[in-house]
């Protein structure tokens, strides 16, 4: 299928959300990846990759695109702003 709306973070967004699944569940899930990075002593701004290992390691659930989506925002970074497709694959 050409042009489909691929969403990564929408997707990563939903599977963290039934993961913690309540009204406040990004809230928490990113206070548990800051948590888990912090006892662990990793700056999820520096060392991305080794952020991304251990909150897979510390709950097998996740995803490599949600354990990607936890760094960024236990990192601080908001998503990134959404990419212009071509007015052909519309």
């Amino acid at each position: 299928m050409i042009g489909g709306s691929i969403d990564p973070a929408g997707r990563a967004e939903r599977e963290v959300r039934g993961l913690f699944a309540d009204d406040d569940a990004l809230d928490r899930a990113v206070a548990w990846a800051r948590e888990i990075l912090a006892v662990r002593g990793l700056n999820p701004s520096a060392q991305q990759l080794r952020s991304l290992r251990e909150l897979r390691r510390a709950d097998r659930r996740l995803s490599l695109v949600a354990a990607r989506f936890l760094v960024e925002a236990a990192a601080g970074r908001g998503e990134a702003p959404p990419r212009q497709t071509s007015p052909v694959l519309r």
